[in-house]
């Protein structure tokens, strides 16, 4: 048996006509409901969940006292026998003063009742919780009013020792208030279900318990979880949303959030879960290019030594180090004092993140100096080659010709996105450049990033 309840929004207070309205055009294409909860507030934008299975409670969580706070919607069915609570979400959006306390609050809300469910409840917590999975690394500082604390992450503890829960962590932990979020289940580039002027992001998410992985009634199927990606969702443009005109819906389009999925059963069964932690030693034989395992890790429980690398860029508190001419290069972000540009060190990493699709490193230690090295032994010739569909992230390039326009760089027939760190540095639009230092960047998708003014010239046209 696969459980299958879909959640939602509805647009207008007159809820339930439009909710059976949309029962009765699934039953035609034969993805038939019969039951249905959705929330009672007197809001425009509700949160509703569809079910085969019978329905035998319904609650509502509100986040404070603000009635245009849209409430958690509790729904609990009856799966042979069984009960499963799923709590649907539709958090504070990061647009009109959404600021991160504005979450933390949904998210206290939501654990607050957690912890009044009897003892061994089994539940999900699914829906638009407007937060990336790795919130935490990718908050914007204008939304940041907590000090760097996240309602997805530190609130409903998808966190354990500044690293994400993992499957290992939470099926052994005595901890039953840590959750699971399964987005880690993909890999990192596969990670987004929404896009967003070309910035991907996970605000959607289906988070689980402990208790959903202990084979006592309901089981979450390992590896099950995945995004829907019809071919019909998508255009040319990216994702086929839908299209409104004169404040009205043109039957045209769907939703701007690809719907995602997972598989839970009451067979339980005996599902192998690595309890091992992820193995940080790297091979002995292999210390020079042991950067490029990093880009398989997450987090990091040791530290892992990385010896004779090499500075090959350093701007204001960020570097980019590398080992040899044709090995991966990694970026490090703020932990940098101790470093300098054209010097080599041996060095141990402490943490590593993934900031928006860009590796890096964020703490280090251990750091010995060994000696001086040539930068352009390390830094690849454009003049000779340069093809946008083969750059890899944390790469240096010099003598890199293009023209500016609009935030791309025009490279021939080619285009990739560029950033200026010093915006006042930023060339008008048509001009000309000659790029001295041009660091591949990732910011959602592959960018240059431009650190200094003196990093690139003008040319005339």
């Amino acid at each position: 048996m696969r459980s299958q309840c879909r959640y939602g929004s509805t647009p207008r207070d007159r809820k339930h006509q439009r909710l059976n309205a949309l029962k009765a055009r699934l039953k035609q294409v034969g993805c038939p409901y019969r039951f249905d909860a959705i929330s009672r507030q007197n809001s425009t934008v509700k949160s509703a969940l569809l079910s085969r299975f019978p329905i035998t409670k319904t609650h509502e969580i509100t986040p404070n006292r603000s009635h245009q706070s849209r409430a958690i919607l509790e729904v609990t069915v009856d799966i042979e026998g069984k009960a499963l609570t799923i709590f649907v979400n539709h958090w504070k959006s990061k647009h009109s003063n959404g600021k991160e306390s504005k979450r933390i609050a949904y998210a206290k809300a939501l654990m607050e009742r957690i912890q009044k469910l009897p003892s061994g409840s089994e539940y999900i917590m699914v829906g638009d919780f407007n937060s990336n999975y790795d919130e935490l690394h990718t908050i914007e500082e204008k939304f940041n009013d907590t000090s760097g604390k996240t309602g997805i992450n530190h609130t409903l503890k998808t966190l354990y020792n500044d690293n994400f829960v993992n499957l290992s962590t939470l099926s052994t932990h005595p901890d039953r208030a840590l959750h699971y979020n399964l987005w880690l289940e993909l890999n990192p580039d596969e990670r987004w279900s929404k896009k967003f002027y070309g910035q991907r992001s996970t605000i959607d998410s289906i988070i689980i318990p402990k208790n959903m992985l202990d084979k006592a009634s309901i089981e979450y199927k390992i590896d099950s979880f995945g995004i829907f990606k019809a071919p019909y969702l998508f255009s040319k443009g990216g994702l086929n949303r839908w299209e409104i005109k004169h404040r009205k819906h043109t039957k045209q389009g769907y939703s701007d959030h690809l719907p995602l999925y997972a598989t839970f059963t009451t067979h339980a069964t005996n599902q192998a879960i690595n309890t091992q932690p992820t193995p940080k030693v790297l091979p002995t034989h292999n210390l020079n290019d042991a950067i490029a395992p990093l880009y398989e890790i997450e987090s990091i429980s040791t530290p892992i030594a990385l010896h004779d690398v090499k500075v090959i860029m350093k701007r204001r508190s960020v570097a980019i180090i590398q080992q040899n001419p044709h090995s991966r290069g990694i970026f490090i972000y703020k932990d940098t004092a101790k470093l300098e540009e054209g010097k080599s060190y041996n060095l141990s990493v402490e943490h590593i993140t993934q900031y928006n699709g860009l590796k890096e490193i964020t703490k280090i230690s251990n750091v010995t100096p060994i000696g001086n090295i040539n930068i352009m032994e390390y830094i690849k010739d454009a003049s000779k080659g340069f093809d946008v569909n083969t750059l890899k992230q944390n790469e240096v390039y010099t003598n890199l010709v293009g023209v500016y326009q609009k935030r791309k760089l025009h490279v021939g027939e080619q285009k990739i996105d560029i950033f200026f760190k010093d915006k006042e540095a930023t060339p008008p639009n048509g001009s000309k450049i000659k790029i001295k230092f041009a660091h591949i960047g990732y910011y959602y998708q592959k960018q240059i990033v431009i650190y200094d003014s003196d990093d690139f010239t003008l040319l005339e046209q």
